[in-house]
């Protein structure tokens, strides 16, 4: 036990003190031997040894900032590391030298980036959709889940493309494609920066309007349906693309209830004629008034 101590304490865990052991010993060695040179002669020069002390203590304190210096890179690179584990950037590459020390930390730099760079990429893998760049489900709920939870409220709307099976069978896939992104691209800019938009599944699309009331949501799609009837998304002969919409107010119901609320709102608008937008009061009201 008393050696492990020893031990610790001659060649301690951290790296700068090790080397400052080093050097204490090392630009000790002179002073020591004077000393018992000195001593063996019978006689001490104090000034001589003095000075030898003073020009020893200022030894290690210059080595020790040289050491400090020397281990920056070092200290940084180890940073580096720990910012890879956790996933955020790296910025190190800036301070990298022309020596070995400079050499590692641009390697751990280079290293931050790749990480970085491939971690963006699986995250735009799982919460983009390819075609269209938009949020897929799963990257809707990533980022509409905090709101729903902060009861923040607002307006849910489920959109689909008319007979867009006809245009698939018509006029082929890669029509069908230009037109879903022509679409989103129209679709997102109608929509308000914070509102989040995500391609649901095929020729079906979400809009969460946080904060807005029913009647803003529902002026937002008509506005877009007005748009796509002025200047048509794709040029498809007699066939003009129109969508269906079935509009919801957002409660403190579950996330999953206001979605088939909405899928609910949208089937009815297409049994009713499709090219709509149909808000899930007017589809009560219209049962109300067949049953009446």
């Amino acid at each position: 036990m008393r050696f492990y101590r020893a031990s610790q304490f001659l060649f301690p865990h951290s790296l700068g003190l090790r080397l400052f052991a080093v050097c204490f010993v090392g630009t000790h060695i002179p002073l020591i031997a004077f000393v018992g040179w000195e001593v063996l002669r019978g006689r001490i020069a104090w000034t001589e040894t003095w000075l030898l002390l003073a020009a020893t203590l200022l030894g290690t304190a210059g080595a020790m900032i040289g050491i400090r210096k020397l281990l920056a890179p070092l200290k940084i690179s180890i940073e580096g590391v720990r910012s890879i584990e956790r996933g955020e950037p790296f910025g190190g590459s800036g301070t990298a030298g022309p020596d070995e020390m400079g050499q590692l930390l641009a390697r751990v730099s280079e290293a931050a980036a790749a990480v970085q760079s491939r971690l963006s990429a699986l995250d735009q893998a799982a919460h983009r959709d390819p075609l269209t760049g938009l949020l897929n489900r799963r990257g809707f709920f990533l980022e509409a889940d905090p709101l729903f939870h902060a009861r923040v409220g607002g307006a849910f709307a489920l959109i689909d493309l008319d007979r867009f099976k006809l245009i698939n069978d018509t006029y082929g896939h890669p029509t069908g494609d230009r037109v879903i992104r022509d679409f989103c691209n129209r679709l997102r800019a109608t929509v308000g920066r914070d509102d989040v938009v995500a391609r649901w599944g095929g020729e079906e699309f979400a809009v969460y309007f946080p904060r807005a009331d029913e009647a803003h949501a529902r002026g937002v799609l008509e506005q877009l349906a007005a748009s796509i009837r002025d200047r048509p998304i794709a040029e498809l002969g007699n066939h003009i693309a129109t969508f269906s919409a079935g509009l919801v107010e957002v409660t403190d119901e579950p996330v999953d209830r206001t979605i088939e609320r909405a899928d609910a709102a949208l089937y009815a608008a297409k049994r009713s004629g499709r090219a709509q937008v149909l808000v899930e009061r007017d589809v009560l009201a219209r049962a109300m008034g067949g049953l009446g």
